[in-house]
C-alpha cells in the first residue's frame, strides 16, 4: 500500500483500470482475481517468495519480493520503449526510498496502524530472460523489454500478529 501512494504522489497518470476503477499500476499478484494478473505493460506486479530469519539477535523475518514490468514503448513502432522502461526503473527506485513504512492492518477500512514498522533494502534490478521466463507467457511481443526487482522486505516477528 506504501508504494502504491508513493507511485500515485510521483506519477498519477501510471494507472490501470480494474472494474472500471483507476488506480495505482501496482499489482500484488497474489491478492488479484486470476482474470486480473495477466500481465501488461506500464504494470509493476509483485511477487512474494520465500521468508526466512534475518541474522539478528531480535527476532526479524525477511521476505523476499520480486517486482516484475514490462515496456512496449509509448506509440505503435515501440522505439521508445527502452526510455519507457528507464522511466519505470527511476520510479520504482523513486517510490522504494525511503525504505520503511509503517505497519497497518488494511482488512478493515479505514486501516489501522498497527504502531510497528516494516523496512526493505533497495532493488536490485535485473534483465528478463527473452525467452522462457518473461512476463506476458508465450505472447510477449518481440517489442516488450522487460525489467525485475529483488528486494528484501522485514519486520519483526513479534509484530506479525500485532
Amino acid at each position: 500500500m506504501a508504494l502504491r501512494e508513493r507511485l500515485s504522489a510521483l506519477n498519477p497518470g501510471r494507472t490501470l483500470v480494474i472494474d472500471g476503477v483507476a488506480r495505482p499500476a501496482i499489482i500484488v499478484r497474489e491478492n488479484m482475481e486470476p482474470q486480473f494478473i495477466a500481465t501488461q505493460a506500464g504494470v509493476f506486479y509483485i511477487d512474494w517468495g520465500e521468508v526466512q530469519p534475518a541474522e539478528s539477535t531480535r527476532p526479524i523475518l525477511g521476505i523476499v519480493c520480486e517486482i516484475r514490468y514490462a515496456s512496449e514503448g509509448s506509440s505503435e513502432t515501440g522505439v521508445d520503449r527502452g526510455r519507457v522502461l528507464a522511466q519505470m526503473d527511476d520510479e520504482l527506485v523513486r517510490i522504494c526510498a525511503p525504505p520503511h513504512t509503517g505497519m497497518c492492518d488494511y482488512s478493515q477500512s479505514p486501516s489501522v496502524d498497527l504502531g510497528a514498522g516494516v523496512f526493505w533494502t533497495m532493488p536490485e534490478l535485473a534483465n528478463t530472460p527473452k525467452e522462457g521466463a518473461g512476463l506476458a507467457q508465450g505472447s510477449a511481443s518481440p517489442a516488450r523489454l522487460e525489467r525485475r526487482a529483488r528486494l528484501k522486505v522485514y519486520f519483526f516477528v513479534s509484530e506479525v500478529g500485532a
